[in-house]
């Protein structure tokens, strides 16, 4: 007798811990639905702030790949200001004079550190362009003398290169430092005339190059003046022409 009771309680024991088990097993679906929403909810939160982090890395690449050309077309630019060179050309009398036209604002010059043409020297133009939205844009014009010869001041030149150098400028300007005319350099200790800065400077009509010059750079407020030295004797090159007109 007492081992069929032992039995029948055992029984019952096991059954109702079948019924424990049973009942926890598993999720409900009111647990089942916030475990979703909270997955649902970290998935948003991920996914947007993943958004915000790729928006922003964008833009800064952006900036860093702006920044990294203006950098490189400072240099170029640079670069081709001090390879300025004094190159002769002569007018319809076959007087000869020095091929450089500076301007406020632009720039027409011989430079044997041209942008396009390697080895060979460039005529290049440059230019300060407004654009619509009131910016000036830094605009290089060049073409090669290797299939070229400038030899007339009244000769038409084809640029057949164009780079925009530098945009969204506020100002660029051009200042040169040399002297009035060739004769006044040569009669110096008689008139005691000297060189001077000003805004223009041509050298067909002065029959020199300027000294020196400088390109000045305005964006948003901050200015960068790039200082360049030339030649302090490019008359030189004038001698063989005079001679042979003698």
């Amino acid at each position: 007798m007492n081992s069929i009771s032992t039995l029948s309680t055992t029984a019952r024991l096991a059954k109702s811990n079948t019924k424990a088990n049973t009942k926890h097993n598993g999720f409900t679906l009111i647990e089942l639905m916030i475990s979703i929403s909270i997955l649902t909810m970290l998935l948003f939160t991920g996914s947007y702030s993943y958004s915000l982090m790729s928006e922003r890395w964008s833009k800064e690449l952006g900036q860093f790949s702006n920044s990294a050309k203006t950098a490189k077309h400072l240099v170029l630019m640079q670069s081709l200001l001090e390879g300025v060179q004094p190159y002769v050309v002569v007018d319809s009398k076959k007087t000869p004079s020095l091929f450089f036209i500076g301007q406020n604002t632009s720039l027409l010059a011989v430079s044997r550190a041209g942008l396009f043409s390697g080895s060979y020297p460039e005529i290049f133009r440059l230019t300060a362009n407004k654009n619509a939205d009131g910016k000036v844009d830094l605009i290089y014009q060049s073409s090669s003398t290797e299939n070229f010869l400038l030899t007339g001041t009244d000769q038409n030149i084809d640029f057949s290169k164009t780079l925009i150098l530098l945009t969204d400028l506020d100002e660029v300007t051009f200042n040169y430092f040399g002297w009035t005319h060739l004769y006044d350099k040569n009669s110096v200790r008689k008139t005691n005339k000297v060189a001077l800065w000003s805004t223009d400077f041509s050298g067909i009509d002065r029959q020199l190059m300027p000294e020196r010059y400088s390109i000045t750079l305005v964006k948003s407020g901050s200015s960068i003046t790039i200082p360049i030295q030339l030649e302090t004797t490019p008359e030189r090159w004038l001698a063989p022409y005079f001679k042979e007109n003698q």
